[in-house]
């Protein structure tokens, strides 16, 4: 987790270059690379080397050319709905937490798919702020609660696997499992996703200039995080845990604590709709500027945007019903989308980009990244798939 943690920290710095235009440090100019009046290219000190860009698709076509960025935009949409089937699993597994009594997974989903349609049709940017604190919210409870409960219930792995296998299944850890390392790179790989709205952010700063330090804050607070509930998790519930750890508490059956998780649950239902609703926006939106020079007047531009969205709803949930393992999806949306977006592609960018003004040091870095990358995201699919189909 470490080190595929440093090594998106790394290419997310990578983006924010690519997207200022010049190898060096972020912080290195003083000014906003789309208000700077020194002329990119010049003989300046603090010119940049290329004009600034404001999106993945820009890099990919100032890289690779037009196919570049096709296929790019195609990888970003596949993840994004992929993210979609991966949030109805988990709204179905929560769901299925708080009302027991629909007992098989095809239930759970649809259940959530009726709770999912109020909020996937938000369109206006001020609502899906509101969401995203909900999210943010509801994200920073649950991690909050997981350590509570890890400092108040310490190891309780022997009762955890006495209610789940009838008899007690010892030893409750082991220190290496080889098999499960494919899919152990999908899930923590799709934990450290998100590089795509990287571009919205550097886009939206006031002084993208301080960059780099907001992405520093923001990766060291996020490991700091998945490492907590990582150990926490382990401690308690060593082999026996769930895909989920809010899931693995809701069935710990803990003591005066019903109420507790019963909040936690709630929670957990909450972040996944911000987070579906977040993510259906520029699925949809990206689809219907592809589909919006085809069609005239607002009447049919309106009734394809509804078209899109209850199709990527149905679409999504019919993958869930027939691929209803959160670890599973998660796994390899992690190993093929993260891989692509969050390491493959900034490196090989930024070597494309600005290889002849890059060290050897960073040249080989770059090619450790996409190699890495590379090999991970192909025979990590191919076993994760293996052992999971």
């Amino acid at each position: 987790m470490l080190l595929f943690s440093l090594i998106t920290w790394r290419t997310s710095i990578l983006i924010g270059r690519e997207l200022n235009g010049d190898p060096r440090p972020c912080g290195f100019f003083d000014d906003s690379p789309f208000q700077s009046p020194i002329p990119p290219g010049s003989a300046a000190l603090k010119a940049r080397m290329l004009p600034p860009i404001t999106s993945f698709p820009e890099i990919a076509r100032n890289s690779f050319g037009s196919f570049g960025a096709i296929v790019l935009s195609s990888v970003l949409y596949f993840e994004l709905f992929s993210s979609l089937a991966i949030f109805f699993v988990s709204l179905g597994d929560h769901m299925h937490a708080l009302i027991p009594r629909l007992s098989t997974a095809n239930h759970q989903v649809i259940m959530a798919f009726f709770l999912v349609i109020p909020t996937a049709f938000l369109r206006t940017p001020k609502h899906l702020s509101y969401l995203s604190m909900v999210g943010t919210f509801a994200t920073i409870s649950v991690v909050s609660a997981v350590f509570v409960a890890f400092f108040i219930l310490g190891d309780i792995s022997n009762e955890t696997s006495l209610r789940k296998f009838g008899v007690e299944e010892p030893p409750y850890r082991v220190q290496l499992n080889i098999s499960g390392l494919p899919s152990a790179l999908g899930l923590v790989a799709f934990s450290f996703a998100g590089h795509a709205i990287l571009p919205s952010i550097y886009s939206s700063m006031k002084k993208p200039q301080e960059f780099e330090q907001l992405i520093n804050y923001s990766f060291s607070i996020v490991t700091c995080c998945c490492l907590l509930v990582a150990v926490s998790g382990y401690y308690m519930f060593g082999n026996t845990v769930d895909d989920q750890i809010t899931i693995s508490l809701a069935n710990a059956n803990i003591p005066h604590a019903g109420t507790a998780l019963t909040i936690i649950m709630w929670l957990m239902v909450l972040t996944t709709f911000s987070k579906f609703t977040l993510d259906m926006f520029p699925l949809s939106l990206g689809i219907e500027e592809i589909v919006e020079p085809f069609l005239v007047g607002e009447t049919p531009k309106e009734i394809a945007s509804n078209v899109i969205r209850y199709g990527l709803i149905i679409g999504s949930l019919m993958v869930a019903i027939f691929l209803p393992s959160f670890s599973l999806l998660c796994s390899l949306v992690g190993l093929i989308c993260t891989m692509v977006v969050s390491v493959i592609f900034p490196a090989g960018a930024h070597l494309k980009m600005f290889g002849p003004k890059l060290s050897t040091f960073e040249k080989i870095i770059d090619v450790a990244f996409v190699t890495f990358g590379c090999i991970s995201s192909v025979v990590g699919t191919m076993a994760t798939l293996k052992d999971g189909i």
